[in-house]
């Protein structure tokens, strides 16, 4: 409901409005009485460390530093050419990132397909040595571990789609038992019908909440034009996690840096929080320019929006 002026001069008194509401006013803003006191900054932004990753390979600790003195708090790893931790052990990962003032809240595999075997649990998919993952993901102490991608041969029939519904929650009560969430990254893929369903909305709605949660890509959604505050408000308490990059206005397959584009983030991160969203996380992974100069104007932007 909005505030109305001479309720609230009545309610509250002059004082109160003046330092309350008048540089709102000045600003042409309409309130709401919750933004007051409630919207706040996001403090601990995250990346997702493949928008970075030809610099990992190249200097895994320099770049890490370089992205803590950015402001970035929370880092998701992936697995890179060394494997999952970058050919780090677990535990010696995560210590290195909170020396550097980082914590590590989650790491991506793939799904992997049933001929793909993986030598040592460094290559694991949720396919293969999973179990082995999840225990060496413990370790670490992070929270989440988050399929990043499924196969086609894991969603081209109806049938493939029952049996990957299966396959998650199955992964999320073993992810459960070591005290880990499992989740699921989307792209726009998953907007696909097959049979009568989309291949999102099919996953959402036959997968248990408690064990499989959404790691929400936002630019994906867009550029499947999907809506994804209709998400929010359809499924909340799903999307935990959130992939914030935006979209080029002169190329929608481009990532352009957080304010630069076409996705109106004001509202719809706050749609999020509302919805049950705890990490806000950067990752562009298709874009040009210089990649340290653009994920600084990242973080700063996203870290000034009020939530």
């Amino acid at each position: 409901m909005n505030i109305n002026r001479r309720n609230f001069f009545k309610n509250t008194g002059a004082i109160a409005l003046g330092t309350l509401v008048i540089p709102e006013i000045m600003k042409g803003n309409i309130l709401h009485t919750e933004s007051i006191s409630t919207a706040k900054e996001i403090k601990t932004v995250g990346i997702q460390l493949y928008s970075i990753k030809d610099l990992l390979e190249k200097d895994l600790h320099g770049t890490l530093e370089q992205i803590a003195k950015m402001g970035y708090k929370e880092v998701e790893a992936f697995s890179n050419s060394k494997g999952h931790y970058f050919g780090m052990m677990p535990k010696e990962f995560s210590g290195m990132l909170k020396d550097k003032g980082l914590t590590l809240i989650g790491s991506h595999l793939i799904s992997g397909t049933q001929e793909q075997k993986a030598e040592t649990w460094r290559q694991a998919t949720l396919l293969s040595r999973f179990d082995e993952l999840v225990e060496k993901a413990a370790e670490t102490g992070q929270k989440h571990l988050t399929c990043a991608y499924i196969f086609p041969s894991l969603r081209t029939t109806p049938d493939d789609l029952k049996r990957t519904a299966e396959l998650f929650n199955k992964a999320g009560e073993t992810c459960h038992q070591s005290g880990l969430q499992f989740s699921f990254h989307n792209h726009a893929y998953e907007f696909e019908k097959v049979g009568d369903s989309l291949i999102f909305d099919y996953l959402l709605d036959n997968t248990d909440p408690k064990l499989v949660q959404w790691e929400m890509d936002v630019y994906w959604l867009v550029a499947a034009k999907a809506d994804p505050i209709a998400y929010f408000k359809k499924y909340p308490e799903r999307f935990t996690l959130g992939h914030i990059k935006d979209m080029s206005k002169l190329d929608a397959k481009k990532n352009v840096v957080i304010g630069d584009g076409t996705i109106d983030y004001t509202n719809l991160l706050k749609e999020a929080k509302k919805a049950g969203m705890k990490h806000f996380i950067v990752e562009q992974d298709n874009f040009s320019g210089p990649v340290l100069e653009s994920m600084e104007i990242n973080c700063k932007r996203l870290a000034a929006y009020k939530i």
